[in-house]
């Protein structure tokens, strides 16, 4: 995991990879909305960069929350859902396998 302070608030992020062109992207941050919001989205490698196509990539919320988006409050609802990460690879490599079956 690794948590930044950005311009908008804290931010973590942890980076698991699914196979040697795929991988998901863990991001937990304080959305426009104020939720503290944490999202799952795979991207796809094409050459030497990593890109994310809206609908032939995986993309979840997996935990929204409201409160005041402190480093701890980022931290712990990250944490939480690193907690389910076995749940999420299962899940997007399953994304990943229907989606090579139907296209």
């Amino acid at each position: 995991m690794q948590i930044t302070k950005t311009p908008f608030g804290w931010k973590a992020v942890t980076l698991a990879a699914l196979d040697d062109e795929t991988r998901i992207a863990i991001a937990t941050m304080k959305r426009s909305s104020g939720l503290i919001t944490t999202t799952v989205t795979g991207s796809r490698k094409e050459g030497e960069m990593y890109y994310f196509t809206v609908t032939k990539d995986y993309q979840m919320t997996w935990a929204v929350n409201g409160g005041k988006a402190t480093e701890k409050a980022i931290t712990t609802q990250h944490q939480a859902v690193i907690e389910q990460i076995d749940k999420i690879i299962t899940e997007s490599v399953a994304f990943y396998a229907n989606l090579r079956e139907f296209t």
